[in-house]
C-alpha cells in the first residue's frame, strides 16, 4: 500500500505540466474520447490537482493493479471502454515522458481521479466545494448532511460522526495551522493482555491498509488510534473528503476482523 498520493508530489514538478498537456493532445486526438476534456479545461485542472490532491484516497497496492474506473458525478461518468481508452493514452506519455515506471498504475489512478473531480465541479448544480473563509465546524456538519452522514456538533467545536459511516469517527477543524484531521478511536476490553493487543496492532499495521494504529494508555481508557491530517488553507473538496471520511472509517471497522479473542469493544 503507498502511503502517500504520488500526484501530490509529482505535480509540483516542473515536467508535470508538460506530460499535462501531451496527455490533453493525446486524448483530443482520439475520435473515442476527445469530448472528455469539454468540462475540465488544462489550468483549471492543473490548479485543483495542486490544491486538493492530498484530498485523495490512498488505495491498496491490488486496487492500483487493476484498471481505473470513473469517479465522476453519475450523469458525467464515462464507459469503462473510453477510460481504457484513456488510460492507455496516459501511460503511453507517462513512458514517453520518462515517469517511473512502476509509478505509472498509481498515478494513472490518481490523475483521472482528480480530472474526474474537476469535471464534476464544472457539472454541479451545488456547491461541492467549502472555502477556506466558509470553513467551521457548523458548514462541515451541513456539507456531511448532505452526503447522508450525520454528525454531531460538540462543545468543542468538534464534530462527531456516526450514522452513515462504518466506524465513528472524531473530526478537528485548527484555523490557526489550516488543518482538517480525521481521528478514529477503538477501546479495549479491561480484560485484555499486552501480547493480544500488540497482536491486532502487527497484523493491521502490516496490512495493505492507509490505517496505521497505535496504542494510547495516557488518555483515559486504553484504546488503538489513527490520526490523518488534510490541508485546508485552499478549501475542502467536499467530495473527496466524504470518499476519505468512508474509507478511513471502513478500514478503521475492519480491524474488528483481526479480533480472535473478543477484546475490543
Amino acid at each position: 500500500m503507498a502511503s502517500t498520493i504520488l500526484l501530490s508530489s509529482y505535480v509540483r514538478k516542473p515536467e508535470f505540466e508538460d506530460f499535462l498537456n501531451a496527455f490533453h493532445d493525446g486524448v483530443c486526438e482520439s475520435d473515442l474520447v476527445k469530448h472528455y476534456f469539454f468540462l475540465a479545461k488544462k489550468a483549471v485542472i492543473l490548479q485543483d490537482m495542486k490544491k486538493f490532491s492530498s484530498y485523495l484516497t490512498p488505495k491498496t497496492s491490488l486496487d492500483y493493479r487493476r484498471p481505473a474506473a470513473s469517479t465522476a458525478s453519475p450523469d458525467i461518468q464515462l464507459p469503462d471502454s473510453q477510460i481504457s481508452e484513456i488510460s492507455q493514452i496516459m501511460s503511453r506519455v507517462l513512458r514517453e515522458k520518462k515517469f517511473t515506471l512502476e509509478h505509472t498504475p498509481q498515478l494513472t489512478h490518481e490523475i483521472l481521479e482528480m480530472i474526474d473531480e474537476t469535471r464534476s465541479q464544472t457539472n454541479d448544480t451545488a456547491a461541492s466545494i467549502l472555502y477556506p473563509d466558509e470553513i467551521d465546524s457548523e458548514n462541515v456538519y451541513k456539507f456531511l448532511k448532505k452526503n447522508k452522514i450525520d454528525s454531531e456538533v460538540m462543545p468543542s467545536k468538534a464534530l462527531m460522526a456516526e450514522k452513515g459511516l462504518s466506524h465513528k469517527v472524531w473530526i478537528y477543524l485548527d484555523h490557526e495551522e489550516k488543518t482538517i484531521s480525521i481521528e478514529g478511536k477503538i477501546f479495549i476490553k479491561d480484560i485484555a493482555f499486552d501480547d493480544q493487543i500488540e497482536e491486532i496492532i502487527e497484523k493491521q499495521n502490516n496490512r495493505d491498509s492507509f490505517i496505521k494504529i497505535r496504542l494510547v494508555r495516557d488518555a483515559g481508557a486504553q484504546h488503538l488510534f489513527e490520526r490523518h491530517v488534510l490541508p485546508f488553507r485552499n478549501g475542502i473538496p467536499v467530495r473527496l473528503f466524504v470518499r476519505y471520511l468512508r474509507k478511513f472509517s471502513s478500514d478503521l471497522d475492519l480491524i474488528y476482523s483481526t479480533d480472535s479473542d473478543d477484546i475490543l469493544k
